[in-house]
């Protein structure tokens, strides 16, 4: 089996620190499905209060970039 592993990280008084993992199984995921994980993930993340970010950090993973927008 091949993983993701998906991170959010935040930041406060300079310090860095873990706020949500994402694990996803990477087995026979087209761009579709891995978009709509990651767009309820981030929904997720939204819903409970994380809502105001300053940066996105990414590669150029088009997955990413469209869950992140439409989040």
């Amino acid at each position: 089996m091949k993983f993701e592993l998906y991170s959010v990280i935040g930041q406060s008084d300079g310090a860095g620190f873990a706020l949500a993992y994402l694990l996803l199984d990477n087995t026979k995921k087209n761009d579709g499905i891995r978009t709509y994980i990651l767009t309820e993930f981030f929904n997720q993340l939204k819903n409970r209060g994380l809502k105001y970010l300053q940066f996105f950090l990414t590669d150029k993973d088009f997955s990413q970039i469209t869950a992140a927008q439409s989040t």
